[in-house]
């Protein structure tokens, strides 16, 4: 694994969840204001483009990281950290670059996860927020945008809990199986 590859994950990860809270955001505005239409007249000039994508971009940035460490840090208060400074020790033992790897590899995946499960309830909100600009009898459509946006909330913590509970299994075998695992 080269060193840029992580950034990069993590860079396009916090991307696409600011990504998914804005259009929440976007959704939930619109669905109260009919803000479409000034974003309509906005994207029609010429400069729109120079001058909204590249702070879009760091707003989504932005939005995605602090998204990301707030659900971590609120599900931290109620539910005991399985990623802690011992286990991160354990896996940084010398001689144990794959370990670690594996770590921080986790660490990252279960951040973005967990910042997901903040946009996609907001997405979820923005769905009925939207519900009247769809055609009559297809405000369902809304409805199920709802159901699968909460699941999918609640998915992504319980998933990177999973993750952070199999890489602990996995750094414990470790230190039990491994010849020099009185060496540190």
């Amino acid at each position: 694994m080269t060193p840029s590859k992580p950034a990069l994950e993590e860079v396009t990860g916090y991307l696409g969840v600011g990504g998914l809270l804005l259009l929440g955001l976007f959704f939930v505005v619109d669905g109260q204001t009919n803000f479409w239409t000034t974003v309509e007249m906005y994207t029609k000039t010429g400069s729109f483009a120079i001058l909204f994508t590249l702070p879009l971009l760091v707003i989504s940035y932005v939005l995605g990281l602090l998204a990301s460490l707030a659900v971590q840090t609120l599900l931290d208060q109620f539910f005991p950290p399985i990623l802690n400074p011992a286990l991160f020790a354990a896996a940084a033992r010398k001689e144990r670059e794959p370990v670690l790897s594996r770590y921080l590899e986790v660490e990252r995946h279960a951040r973005l996860l967990y910042g997901c499960a903040f946009a996609f309830v907001i997405l979820a909100v923005g769905s009925l927020s939207v519900r009247r600009y769809l055609p009559p009898g297809q405000e369902v459509v809304s409805t199920i945008c709802l159901i699968l946006g909460l699941a999918i909330a609640v998915a992504c913590p319980i998933l990177a809990r999973r993750l952070q509970l199999q890489l602990k299994l996995y750094v414990e075998a470790f230190d039990t199986h491994s010849p020099g695992a009185g060496d540190a």
